[in-house]
């Protein structure tokens, strides 16, 4: 029996796992749209000047928060830096296959490739026509918080944000809740992260968020356009029954 809306996995009438469809072309195709609209939008601020200034006070808080932020954010960001991120993304995506059923499992791993691709050449390409400074170049005085490299290139969008949105979404309607509530509260920490360190402007992180969503629903689009099949054919046949 497939959930209503063809989102989360579910158990057959045989007790078997069901297929689980991606959200229906109306859900992908307004989010898709929505999120063009954020991204023309953060994109078109991002390359003014007063975009800078009216965001100079929330990078200085965000690199220095009071408590208990600050103690949040310290302790999540050994995690955030390249290798140990890197790594933590393998963890996880690895949890989602384990937990996702046999079809499930390959519809997963192609959408987070799918995911990670779309978001990371949206991302250059965005990079290359607003050409928005990074807050370490403009800001005097923040605090990198141990980062073991200067960010490198133009701000917006954040890509670290876009990819991490980008995967999340375009794997979710075949992972349980547990999966989702760390992949939300892992993007959401990813994007916060940016910030604290001084590598993106609030609006990047705006920005890269948007860019996620949209990568995730062109995926849902492919995954109901050209779905996965396995050896067993698309819908599992009922037992037989036994006399």
């Amino acid at each position: 029996m497939t959930p209503p809306g063809g989102v989360g996995p579910a158990a057959g009438l045989d007790g078997s796992p069901a297929v689980v469809r991606p959200p229906g072309r109306a859900i992908s195709v307004g989010l898709a749209a929505s999120s063009v609209v954020v991204i023309v939008l953060t994109a078109w601020a991002a390359g003014r000047w007063w975009a800078v200034s009216h965001q100079i006070d929330l990078v200085r808080w965000f690199n220095h928060p009071p408590q208990p932020v600050a103690t949040l954010l310290a302790a999540g960001n050994p995690l955030l830096r390249p290798v140990p991120l890197a790594l933590l993304v393998i963890v996880l995506l690895g949890w989602a296959l384990t937990a996702a059923g046999r079809s499930a499992r390959w519809e997963v791993g192609r959408a987070a490739v799918l995911a990670f691709v779309f978001a990371e050449a949206l991302d250059q390409v965005l990079k290359h026509v607003v050409h928005q400074p990074r807050p370490l170049t403009v800001i005097p005085g923040l605090d990198m918080h141990g980062y073991p490299k200067d960010p490198l290139g133009h701000a917006y969008p954040s890509a670290h944000t876009a990819v991490a949105v980008a995967v999340v979404s375009a794997v979710w309607p075949w992972i349980g809740r547990p999966q989702r509530v760390v992949g939300v509260v892992t993007a959401l920490l990813v994007g916060l992260n940016r910030i604290y360190i001084g590598a993106h402007w609030p609006i990047d992180v705006l920005g890269g968020a948007a860019v996620g969503l949209l990568a995730g629903s062109i995926c849902w689009l492919i995954a109901a356009r050209w779905p996965i099949r396995d050896h067993q054919g698309w819908r599992r046949s009922p037992p037989t029954p036994t006399h």
